[in-house]
């Protein structure tokens, strides 16, 4: 405990030596593009001027340098707190030979507590910078240089030149001045523009060092195969049967399996990793462990409360999210006045002519499986932008599985017009697709839901799952929150009702009766929240994902081994 006690201190250092990095990186900055402050009369005229400008020319592209690293100093990424400990003693290098003692001395104190607390960095990275990126960085140098040691050369000849041509008799000693001066001015100008291309191309390479390993979605055949056992055999949440989504990278430990997406540096676990027992806390830290290495940092998108304990003792942290609806079938009943409306939705569908029927997935057949996906195709292309990570098996076709429950709903001519799957779980169902094409009447979802829970209810399933409901805990204003806090929560979430639809889902969930469960977002300290919700509204499809520059995203042709490596590394309902 003593030392998890003094790990757990140094980490609370990291964040002020990283703001005090950057203020240090941002002075070095200001002082590199301040002007020059050396006597000539000290260093000898020229030479003094010439040296002035180099130390300042250092400190700047150092301090840049400094500032990229900034972020993942944040972070505690270990290669950036190396490199600036480097960059920190060679500004205090440069400023203790430059009569800036004072400076000189907060950076080596810097850099001696950023080495004294390197356990407190405990993030990996890729660790080695873009080739693309170094070579754009050493050919800009090389230009740089080598425009710098031509300068005396291009202004000679350049003298002989415009006195061979200006030889006009009346002021060739004017013309030749201005001229020369000229050329030498245009040689200057594009001498800085090649340090300045270096500069930036040198402080991205300094940044594709420290930046998180990337990896690829989805997972091959092998994998699949792998954790299909493992969830059938032990997966007993609702969620779990959407873990082998075929965008999901997959990652095994101590006997379970979880399935994650890797978006923007963050690793977005799908809900629970499943396992024997109660180890799904173990999986995790062996998860965590790998995502340490390559730089990751970790959310658990829809997690239960089940093993909140578990990782909250690998030091994370939960926030309830939202709540999710499973209903009790042998407790659902049409009658009664509290489900009046819903038994008109379901009686309204009947008299319209409308059918719906119940397959198990062992009893479709290839002509209705054909029939099956052919509206889901129809359904897709009126829906190019579809919802759902963790929760679903979104835009992609699921399996025929023996155990999964299809509701049909045929129209009076015998079209299919609606299809809900529910998915097979340890002996329970959880809705995952429903798809409805063309002119359909009012309240058919309702009517393919009750019939599901009816066909649950002859077969003795201990519940069905139905939506998750993003902060759904907040929606149904419970009776507990006061009248103020109701409308004071109302007030806070109508911005939100129009993008997510939070209430609208609510509303159907509450027809059929149902209990609510928790889901909750498991993220890594405070800070880190902003962007474990980021990465999940991105994971969901809510918001855009981030892309590669376009340098980056032309690696995979300029080094496609070193691409297929990368690869490698693996990763609403």
């Amino acid at each position: 405990m003593t030392h998890v006690g003094a790990r757990l201190d140094l980490i609370h250092l990291r964040r002020p030596a990283a703001f005090a990095v950057a203020v240090l990186a941002l002075e070095s900055v200001l002082y590199g593009l301040g002007g020059r402050d050396v006597s000539p009369g000290a260093l000898g005229g020229l030479h003094a001027a010439w040296i002035s400008g180099a130390v300042r020319a250092a400190a700047l592209l150092v301090g840049l340098a400094l500032l990229v690293l900034t972020p993942r100093l944040w972070r505690g990424t270990r290669t950036a707190v190396t490199l600036t400990i480097a960059g920190l003693v060679a500004l205090a290098v440069l400023n203790a030979g430059h009569g800036r003692p004072a400076a000189a001395a907060l950076q080596a104190g810097l850099a001696l507590m950023l080495a004294l607390s390197r356990r407190a960095f405990r993030l990996g990275c890729s660790n080695r910078p873009r080739p693309a990126i170094v070579l754009a960085a050493a050919l800009a140098w090389g230009l740089a240089v080598g425009a710098l040691l031509l300068a005396p050369l291009v202004r000679s000849a350049a003298g002989h030149v415009l006195a061979h041509v200006l030889h006009h008799p009346a002021a060739p000693a004017v013309h030749l001045a201005a001229g020369t001066a000229w050329l030498a001015g245009a040689w200057g100008q594009l001498i800085e523009v090649l340090i300045a291309a270096a500069a930036v191309s040198s402080v991205l390479a300094v940044r594709s060092l420290v930046s998180p390993a990337r990896a690829t979605d989805g997972h091959s055949e092998h994998e699949d195969l792998q954790a299909r056992a493992i969830v059938d055999t032990h997966g007993t949440d609702s969620l779990t049967p959407f873990l082998l989504r075929p965008d999901k990278a997959l990652a095994f430990a101590a006997d379970g399996v979880l399935s994650y997406r890797v978006i923007g540096g963050t690793a977005v676990v799908s809900a629970d990793p499943v396992a024997p027992g109660d180890g799904a806390g173990d999986v995790l830290a062996g998860f965590q462990e790998l995502a340490r290495r390559q730089g990751w940092d970790i959310a658990v998108w829809g997690a239960s409360g089940r093993h909140l304990a578990a990782y909250r003792r690998l030091g994370l942290r939960a926030i309830c999210v939202g709540e999710e609806a499973f209903v009790d079938p042998s407790g659902f009943s049409l009658e009664g006045r509290a489900v009046r409306k819903l038994r008109q939705s379901v009686h309204r569908i009947t008299r319209r002519g409308w059918t719906i029927d119940a397959y198990d997935g062992r009893d479709v057949d290839a002509a209705l499986e054909a029939e099956i996906e052919a509206l889901a195709d129809r359904w897709r292309l009126d829906h190019p932008q579809l919802h759902g990570f963790a929760m679903g098996m979104g835009q992609y076709p699921s399996p025929m599985r023996p155990d999964d429950v299809y509701v049909l709903a045929r129209s009076p001519e015998g079209e299919l017009g609606a299809v809900m799957r529910f998915a097979g779980y340890a002996g329970s169902l959880s809705l995952d697709t429903m798809h409805r094409v063309g002119e359909t009447p009012n309240g058919l979802n309702e009517a393919l839901v009750v019939r599901a829970l009816e066909v649950a209810r002859e077969r003795g399933i201990a519940e069905v799952s139905l939506n998750y409901a993003g902060l759904a805990h907040l929606v149904r204003g419970e009776p507990s929150r006061s009248r103020l806090g109701r409308a004071l929560t109302r007030l806070a979430l109508a911005p939100l009702h129009r993008r997510f639809q939070m209430d609208r889902l609510v509303r159907f969930n509450e027809k059929f009766s149902p209990q609510w469960r928790p889901r909750y977002l498991v993220y890594e300290s405070r800070t880190a929240l902003p962007r474990a919700i980021l990465r999940v509204l991105q994971a969901e499809g809510y918001l855009p994902e981030p892309r590669p520059s376009l340098l980056l995203a032309a690696l995979p042709r300029l080094f496609p081994a070193r691409a297929r490596q990368r690869g490698a590394l693996g990763e609403p309902r």
